[in-house]
C-alpha cells in the first residue's frame, strides 16, 4: 500500500544520524547524550522536556540506556509523541485496522496527512444515506401498517418506483446500479449499515487513503446489483449493504494477510464471523423458511463481500509479503475481472421476467403485481 516506506525510513535515520556523533558508536546513542541533543532542538519537535523524558524512558524498551535507530523510529511515531489531540485521535482510530508492525509507516503518513483530500467519503456517503432516508421519511406518506422500522423510504414515491430504487425493468437507467444503496427498508436497517459503515469504514479510510475505499465502496455496490439482477432478475435492491460487506470483507482480508502480526486477530474475525453468519442465516431463513417470495435483495451483500475482499488482497498494506500470498493477488484479480465481466453480459441479454434461479410457481402471481407498479 505505501509505496513510499523506504522513503519514511530514509527520513527517519537522517534524523538519527543527525542526532548522532562518531563516538556515539555505529547503531545507538547513550540516552543521556540524546536527552540533551533534543532538549536543545524541543522548538523543532515542538515537545516539552516532560514529554521528551517519558518518551525516552518508553523507548529504551530494553533498558540498556542506548537508543538504537529501530527504538528511535518508534519513539517519533507513537501516539505518546503527538501534542495535537487531533492526531493522536487518528492515530488510535487506524491502530484499529493495521499491526504493531505497521505502525511506523501508518503514523508517518497521518504525520504528514494535509487532510487533502480529507478523509471523509465514508462521512460524506453516510451523511447523505441518513438524509436520503428521513427526507422521503418526511415527504411521503406511510401505508397503512407502515412505520418507521419498516418505511421503505425512497422506494415508492407516488405509488410509483422511486428515482434510486433498482427495479429490473429501469436498468436502462444506469444511476440505478448505484444510487439503491441511498435507499434503506427502515430504521433499523439504516442503523445497522451505517454503524458498520462508520466503525469499519473510516479507520480503514484514513490508513488506506479515500481514493482506495472510495472505489472499494462503489464498485461493492455496483456488483451487488448486476450480481442481483443475474441471480434474481425480478427483484429489487435496496440498501448499502454491498458496500457495507466490502469494508468487513476488505478488513477480514488485511487480517488474513498479516495473520501472525495482527492482534487480537482471533476475536477480530470472530466479531466480523458472528455479524456475517447471523445476517446470512436470516437473510436464509426469511427467504427459505419464512417467505420464499420475499423480494429483499440478498445476492448484493455476496457481492459485496467478494469485492471487499478481493480489494483487500490486492491493495490493503501486506507486512510480509510470502510467494503465496503474491500468487493469491493474481488468482484474486483474475477471478474478480472474471466475475464483473460475466455479471456485465449477464445483466445486459437477461430478461427482467426471467425467474430465479430459485424461484417457486406461487410467486410468479406476485412478480406480476410488482410488475405493474412499473
Amino acid at each position: 500500500m505505501f509505496s513510499d516506506t523506504k522513503r519514511y525510513r530514509t527520513h527517519y535515520r537522517a534524523q538519527f544520524n543527525q542526532l548522532k556523533s562518531s563516538s556515539d558508536g555505529e547503531y545507538a546513542i547513550p540516552l543521556d547524550v540524546l536527552r540533551t541533543r533534543l532538549r536543545k532542538q524541543r522548538s523543532t519537535i515542538k515537545l516539552r522536556d516532560d514529554q521528551i523524558e517519558a518518551l525516552l524512558r518508553e523507548a529504551d524498551k530494553n533498558g540498556d540506556e542506548r537508543i538504537t535507530v529501530e527504538e528511535f523510529e518508534e519513539l517519533v511515531t507513537s501516539r505518546e509523541a503527538q501534542s495535537s489531540q487531533v492526531k493522536r485521535a487518528l492515530y488510535a482510530i487506524a491502530d484499529q485496522v493495521i499491526t504493531p508492525q505497521q505502525r511506523i509507516e501508518v503514523h508517518s503518513y497521518i504525520d504528514e496527512y494535509t487532510c487533502c483530500p480529507p478523509p471523509l467519503f465514508i462521512l460524506l456517503i453516510t451523511i447523505i444515506e441518513i438524509a436520503v432516508f428521513f427526507y422521503y421519511y418526511w415527504t411521503e406518506p406511510l401505508a397503512a401498517g407502515e412505520d418507521i422500522f419498516t418505511f421503505c423510504a425512497g422506494c415508492y414515491v407516488d405509488n410509483h418506483v422511486g428515482p434510486l430504487l433498482f427495479a429490473p425493468k429501469l436498468r436502462a437507467q444506469v444511476w440505478r446500479f448505484l444510487s439503491y444503496a441511498l435507499l434503506h427498508a427502515g430504521l433499523i436497517h439504516l442503523v445497522g449499515n451505517m454503524t458498520v459503515q462508520i466503525v469499519i469504514g473510516v479507520p480503514l479510510e484514513i490508513v488506506h487513503k479515500p481514493w482506495r475505499i472510495g472505489p472499494l465502496y462503489l464498485m461493492a455496490v455496483l456488483t451487488g446489483a448486476l450480481l442481483q439482477y443475474t441471480l434474481d432478475p425480478k427483484v429489487y435492491v435496496v440498501g448499502a449493504s454491498a458496500g457495507v460487506y466490502a469494508l468487513l470483507t476488505a478488513h477480514l482480508a488485511n487480517i488474513f494477510l498479516n495473520w501472525a502480526e495482527m492482534p487480537y486477530r482471533w476475536v477480530r474475525l470472530g466479531l466480523i464471523s458472528i455479524f456475517l453468519v447471523f445476517d446470512i442465516a436470516t437473510a436464509i431463513f426469511r427467504r427459505i423458511c419464512s417467505d420464499e417470495c420475499d423480494t429483499v435483495s440478498h445476492s448484493a451483500h455476496i457481492a459485496g463481500g467478494i469485492t471487499g475482499f478481493c480489494f483487500g488482497v490486492v491493495i490493503l498494506y501486506n507486512i510480509v509479503e510470502r510467494p503465496w500470498e503474491r500468487i493469491i493477488k493474481h488468482v484474486c484479480i483474475s477471478l474478480y475481472v472474471a466475475f464483473v465481466a460475466f455479471t456485465i453480459a449477464l445483466t445486459i441479454f437477461q430478461q427482467p421476467e426471467s425467474s430465479a434461479l430459485w424461484e417457486s410457481s406461487k410467486c410468479t402471481q406476485q412478480a406480476w403485481l410488482r410488475a405493474a407498479l412499473l
